[in-house]
């Protein structure tokens, strides 16, 4: 019987004689949560109680089906942390010493010589390396030392441990797979090196499997993840969210969120969206559904102000032709890059004014897959009704930073689920906050 109020997960206020739960009952029951989805509905509860009205206290009133919804995404720093390439390798054989001591009950350092690595006695690999890192010879020859005796250790494992390579050993021998695998190669004198180059979907952390290298501009990297959400236009609420790693791009961000809105029995009429999204199959969807998309388009970069730009040519998306101005006509598809008679450029008398190609070369112009959907954003850009449109998925934007304001800017956790249940979280005490907001309003 606890005495006592708690103060935290096991902690007690004086007086009190037994903790209500364990150190450990909140992280299983977030664990449940996350297995059975109830982070999602837990979102969609507080969706459902601001749409049908049922916290404005007695003030209920129907809300339709259709929404009219802005996706936007903001970067997350992951929790893990991030290594070069011989710290990923060191950290990863660290881990596998620890859990097989733990298991045969024997001292790392015994492992590690039986094991063939005694680099792993050292406090870290590089001081065990012991090298001039500057001189470019001893760095080949420290991949060499390393790898020759992390191999060493995962053959030890194999002929040691067969009947225990579980769960969690085996997340760490893979993990040393991995990044052998995408981050050395052998060379034709069958030394190994540091590949050229960066693999794709390269992994950057041990503890963290799923963190990447992303950009949120040319400028701008950070490693973790994605945090995108969905907004609603008409009532200040996040409807669903999603969390991607760092190096995808945002479009792959939109289609977990679209299913999440359709299973809330909601249909997206208006899609309010950063240009990143724009290639998302849910913009087809709803573009077939009769709705309509809005972002800002993609720039069009202009060869040299003295040379015709894209918008000089005329463009026929009916009859699918493109005319220059010198009244030359070409065919094209979606995706094409057209390039115009090479004769009959040379001969053009507004050549000059047109390319700066090499002699036999004609104007290349390139036409998007969605030329038409560029064509009708570029249109609401030039006017100020229509910029006025553009400008109504800054709540998205403001949503975000209530977001970040409230869990920072690091990841809490390890994994994309896990930190997609703490984005939920979030949203959903936005939601609850707007619905409090709703009802002083209307009192």
């Amino acid at each position: 019987m606890c005495r006592g109020p708690a103060l935290a997960d096991g902690a007690r206020l004086p007086g009190a004689v037994t903790p209500p739960f364990s150190q450990s009952a909140l992280q299983a029951f977030r664990e449940r949560m996350v297995a059975h989805e109830m982070d999602r509905m837990l979102l969609e509860r507080t969706v459902a109680l601001v749409r049908s009205g049922a916290m404005t206290e007695g003030e209920r009133r129907a809300v339709s089906k259709a929404l009219r919804v802005a996706i936007d995404s903001r970067p997350l720093a992951g929790a893990g942390r991030v290594e070069d390439t011989i710290n990923l390798l060191g950290h990863a054989a660290r881990s596998i010493v620890r859990v097989v001591s733990k298991i045969t009950e024997r001292p790392p350092e015994e492992i590690c010589r039986k094991a063939g690595i005694p680099l792993l006695l050292a406090p870290s690999i590089k001081a065990g390396l012991d090298l001039d890192w500057s001189d470019p010879k001893q760095k080949a020859a420290a991949i060499q030392i390393l790898e020759r005796q992390v191999s060493s250790l995962q053959q030890w494992v194999d002929r040691h441990m067969d009947d225990v390579v579980e769960q969690p050993l085996r997340i760490y021998l893979d993990a040393v797979t991995q990044v052998r695998d995408q981050d050395l190669e052998t060379v034709e004198d069958g030394t190994v090196r540091i590949r050229q180059g960066v693999a794709p979907d390269r992994r950057v952390s041990i503890e963290d499997a799923e963190m990447r290298h992303g950009r949120k501009s040319r400028s701008k990297r950070f490693d973790g993840y994605k945090e995108h959400i969905a907004r609603d236009l008409d009532l200040p609420i996040i409807v669903a969210c999603a969390v991607t790693p760092a190096n995808r791009p945002e479009e792959e961000g939109a289609s977990p969120i679209a299913k999440d809105i359709q299973r809330q029995r909601l249909r997206i009429v208006e899609l309010h969206i950063d240009r990143a999204y724009v290639n998302s199959p849910v913009v087809d969807d709803v573009l077939r559904a009769k709705g309509r998309v809005f972002s800002k388009p993609w720039g069009q970069r202009a060869r040299s102000p003295d040379l015709f730009s894209k918008r000089d040519f005329k463009i026929d998306l009916r009859t699918k032709t493109i005319t220059c101005p010198a009244g030359q006509v070409e065919v094209f598809e979606p995706g094409d890059t057209v390039e115009f008679d090479p004769e009959e450029c040379g001969a053009c008398p507004l050549r000059a004014k047109c390319t700066q190609a090499a002699s036999g070369r004609g104007r290349t112009v390139s036409i998007a897959e969605d030329e038409a959907l560029q064509r009708k954003f570029r249109k609401l850009q030039q006017t100020g009704p229509g910029r006025a449109v553009l400008r109504q998925r800054t709540a998205v934007e403001h949503a975000l930073a209530h977001i970040a304001a409230r869990k920072g800017h690091s990841a809490r956790y390890i994994g994309a689920r896990r930190n997609l249940f703490d984005l939920r979280r979030a949203a959903a005490i936005q939601n609850l906050e707007a619905a409090q907001r709703l009802i002083q309003e209307a009192a």
